[in-house]
């Protein structure tokens, strides 16, 4: 049935659903529920074998691309993220909320603020003795998007500090309304340019979180896994905080935390 609207909710214009045949449930925009996706979505985990699908990620979580008819006639693409939940990480879901569900809400939650991020189609949870055993999340795609790593690592010059200029601008409008993307790095940011203008998107959204307060150590903290040369580093914080001179204070956090950060992915690696 419809969820009821709630004043303050970004969770609206869904419709939930139950595939008692798979044990998935879920939540689907309404703008996207039709007899195609609802076919698509009754397959459970096994959707990434449906007719047409494209896998472009198979390492821990699964990514896949398929176009759709929606209710209006037109097609659309989506992405399809599947969560792989084992180990550990399923212990720690006992009546927890899944990352599906978390990216769900996380996607609303930036809609709600007017920043942007793929539309959200549906998510999928399957529970096993109150534990999570599966989930996905669905998205528009953006085929006019890139992801900003390709665009950090090539672009040189001025071309290289109005779009870090344009970054900064963006990061800072969301700390400033006190959301905080706590995986901000170069493949959750994609850029999307016609001419002089750019748009930015956000995706893996599960683990936003909207604070009451964000002090200006957490959101400087945020910037560090951005993959911004180190030529240009002064000049990206410095355009984030919107200042003419970078006070030391706050470049020796970024460098402090950037470099505990580095270590921290080289010691993973070894």
């Amino acid at each position: 049935m419809a969820r009821e609207r709630k004043p303050g909710d970004p969770s609206l214009d869904q419709v939930e659903v139950h595939f008692e045949e798979t044990g998935f449930q879920g939540r689907i925009g309404r703008e996207f529920d039709g007899p195609q996706l609802r076919e698509f979505l009754r397959r459970g985990s096994r959707l990434f074998s449906y007719p047409g699908i494209e896998l472009i990620a198979k390492g821990r979580n699964r990514v896949g691309i398929l176009t759709i008819s929606c209710p209006n006639g037109q097609p659309e693409k989506l992405v399809i993220k599947e969560f792989r939940v084992v180990g550990l990480d399923r212990l720690k879901t006992f009546r927890r909320a899944s990352k599906a569900y978390k990216a769900w809400q996380g996607a609303l939650e930036l809609l709600t603020h007017q920043v942007l991020t793929p539309q959200p189609v549906a998510f999928l949870e399957k529970r096993q003795n109150g534990f999570v055993k599966e989930a996905i999340f669905i998205t528009r795609m953006i085929p006019e998007a890139s992801e900003i790593r390709g665009l950090l690592r090539t672009r040189r010059g001025e071309d290289l500090r109005s779009l870090l200029r344009d970054l900064a601008e963006f990061l800072r409008q969301l700390h400033q309304r006190c959301l905080l993307h706590r995986d901000l790095s170069d493949g959750n940011i994609m850029v999307e340019e016609r001419g002089q203008q750019r748009k930015f998107y956000l995706l893996d959204t599960n683990r936003l979180k909207k604070k009451k307060r964000l002090s200006s150590w957490s959101a400087i903290k945020s910037l560090i896994r951005i993959g911004v040369p180190p030529a240009e580093q002064k000049f990206f914080l410095r355009s984030y905080l919107g200042l003419a001179h970078l006070p030391f204070s706050a470049w020796a956090w970024y460098k402090i935390n950037k470099e505990c950060f580095n270590f921290y992915l080289k010691f993973k690696k070894f």
